[in-house]
């Protein structure tokens, strides 16, 4: 089988779409946290439903300061990642990339999710580990290191946005 082309992103945004829905029998706006990889042939790979608090510290990470994203003063982990300078350094001395490679089929009615593969070079040994995408992207942005989308997986989400 033929390898699959990676594509680089080259820039990554975190947002909200907004949905209307039923609530007690009233239309309400829900807000749908995405991550949106900017690729460098100017397509796009979007990554629906991701946690609100890796939207809040990408943002946060890109300066983008917003009192109005969740009314809570805690912290998340991926919140003070930033503080710990010297840990993060270690990480981006092992972490090489991140790849969205592949999906997950979660249940017997079709449902999937992404996968991504955080490659390490760990001195003597490479190593691959599946990470949840939202997670990768955010250690990736932390570490300063590429990122990467299986061109597989941006043709079928371009075939699915299309029906």
């Amino acid at each position: 089988m033929e390898e699959d082309r990676l594509i680089k992103v080259v820039e990554v945004e975190a947002d909200f779409d907004f949905q209307p829905a039923i609530h007690e029998g009233q239309t309400v706006m829900i807000r749908i946290p995405k991550i949106v990889c900017r690729l460098e042939d100017g397509r796009t790979f979007t990554l629906w439903h991701v946690p609100l608090e890796i939207v809040r510290a990408i943002r946060k990470l890109k300066g983008i300061e917003e009192e109005d994203i969740v009314d809570d003063e805690r912290q998340s982990l991926f919140d003070i990642m930033p503080y710990f300078q010297k840990a993060v350094e270690e990480m981006g001395k092992a972490v090489e990339r991140v790849t969205i490679d592949d999906e997950i089929r979660i249940d017997n009615l079709g449902g999937v999710v992404y996968k991504a593969t955080l490659e390490l070079n760990l001195d003597m040994m490479k190593v691959k580990i599946p990470m949840i995408p939202s997670h990768a992207v955010f250690l990736a942005l932390v570490t300063e290191k590429p990122i990467y989308v299986s061109e597989r997986l941006i043709r079928e989400q371009e075939d699915q946005n299309e029906d």
